[in-house]
């Protein structure tokens, strides 16, 4: 398999993605226990990633599996399982043919990643045909504000003592589609720099599309949040949180 800039990134993923907040597996689940009606659910965690949240949830006893299409993300996630319980799946999300569970969950913005929307609903109708009754589906969806305001034509970098990451953003507001060019400096053991360029791709899709998907699969929406919160979605929220039922 060609290795991708996720591939690239997977060893400084979590420190990009989270800067040290562990609000993210706690707050999910919340989001399971309070919503899916099937006790102790086995949950399988769809774009896993790093596996910050597949072990968070693994360590409260729950049977989990992390999937995802990156193995270098797959192999920082399994060296994180502490418990030793997790299966881990290299495959392609839109397209899973796993065992049916209680939850699904797909987070962390992973939904925007998936930028062709056929695939996105295709992904909707494997979730739907595998959630047993009862079960949820739980995933975050980036806002219009996070694509257009928070990145929007802006550069960012990142300094850490082994990385630094350069990123040149572009959002196409009339195809809905974020471009984050990239270069990543790498510390070498030899004290030297390792350099990689790629880019990565984002789609905003707006509350009508993703509950459009869920409906049309059979799923029916439970509860909608803002960002790491309880409360309805705002203005200011940078990602909304959906659960659907089944």
């Amino acid at each position: 398999m060609e290795e991708s800039f996720y591939d690239i990134l997977a060893a400084h993923y979590d420190v990009l993605q989270l800067n040290g907040d562990g609000s993210w597996g706690p707050y999910i689940h919340g989001l399971i226990t309070d919503f899916c009606r099937i006790k102790d659910p086995s949950v399988t965690d769809l774009g896993c990633g790093t596996g910050m949240i597949t072990n968070y949830l693994a360590s409260k006893g729950l049977s989990v599996t992390g999937v995802d299409l990156s193995p270098d993300m797959l192999s920082m996630a399994s060296s994180g399982d502490e418990t030793g319980t997790v299966t881990w799946v290299c495959a392609d999300i839109t397209s899973y043919e796993g065992p049916s569970c209680g939850c699904f969950i797909s987070t962390m913005d992973t939904i925007g990643h998936i930028t062709d929307e056929k695939a996105l609903a295709g992904m909707f109708t494997c979730v739907s045909s595998l959630l047993e009754e009862g079960g949820v589906f739980i995933l975050d969806v980036t806002t219009r504000k996070h694509f257009e305001s928070s990145l929007g034509e802006n550069v960012f970098y990142e300094d850490y003592e082994d990385f630094t990451l350069l990123w040149v953003n572009h959002y196409d507001k009339e195809n809905r589609i974020n471009h984050a060019e990239m270069t990543l400096f790498e510390l070498t053991e030899d004290d030297l720099y390792e350099r990689y360029d790629g880019e990565l791709t984002a789609r905003f899709y707006s509350r009508e599309e993703i509950e459009g998907m869920a409906s049309k699969a059979g799923l029916k929406k439970l509860a909608l949040f803002g960002d790491l919160n309880r409360e309805a979605p705002g203005d200011e929220d940078e990602r909304i949180f959906y659960v659907f039922g089944k």
